[in-house]
C-alpha cells in the first residue's frame, strides 16, 4: 500500500521546483554563465526535485513489496524492472540521482554549461517522473472490481 499523503507532500515541492526551473528556462547560455545567482538557483531546484523524487521512488518500492536498493539510484532501476518506469525514464531517473551528488558532492566543479543544458533539455523527465507519481496514486484511489 502507498502512503498517498507523504507522496502528494514531495509531489508538491517537486512543483514547486519545476515551477522554477521553467521559469528560468529563457535565460542565454551567456547570461547563465555570468549569473550566479540563478546558477545557484538552478543548482537547487534540481537537487530538491531529485531528492522529491527518489523520496516518491523510495516510498514506491516499499509501498509495493519490491527489491530492497543498495542505492538511492537503485530505486529507479527497480521501478524500471519491475515494469512501473518506462526503461528510458528509469535510465533517466539514475542519471538524474548522479547529478544530484554532483551537486552535492561536487559542488566546487559543477559546469554552468552543462546545467544549462539540464535546465533546457531535462526538466521534462521530472514531470515525468510526477505524472507517474500520481497515476499511481490514482490507480489505488480506484476501487477493485
Amino acid at each position: 500500500m502507498l502512503n498517498g499523503k507523504s507522496i502528494m507532500l514531495r509531489v508538491a515541492r517537486l512543483d514547486e521546483c519545476i515551477a522554477l526551473l521553467k521559469n528560468e528556462q529563457g535565460i542565454s547560455l551567456r547570461t547563465y554563465q555570468t549569473d550566479r545567482r540563478t546558477q545557484g538557483l538552478v543548482e537547487r531546484c534540481f537537487q530538491v526535485a531529485i531528492e522529491c523524487c527518489t523520496d516518491i521512488a523510495g516510498h514506491v518500492v516499499a509501498g509495493l513489496g519490491l527489491e530492497r536498493p543498495a542505492h538511492r539510484k537503485d530505486l529507479f532501476r527497480i521501478l524500471g524492472q519491475a515494469g512501473y518506469l518506462d526503461p528510458d525514464l528509469a535510465a533517466t531517473m539514475v542519471q538524474m540521482v548522479q547529478l544530484r551528488n554532483r551537486l552535492v558532492h561536487l559542488y566546487w566543479d559543477i559546469e554552468p554549461e552543462r546545467m544549462h543544458h539540464y535546465l533546457h533539455h531535462d526538466v521534462v523527465f521530472l514531470e515525468r517522473f510526477r505524472a507517474f507519481a500520481l497515476g499511481l496514486i490514482e490507480a489505488q484511489k480506484k476501487p477493485e472490481p
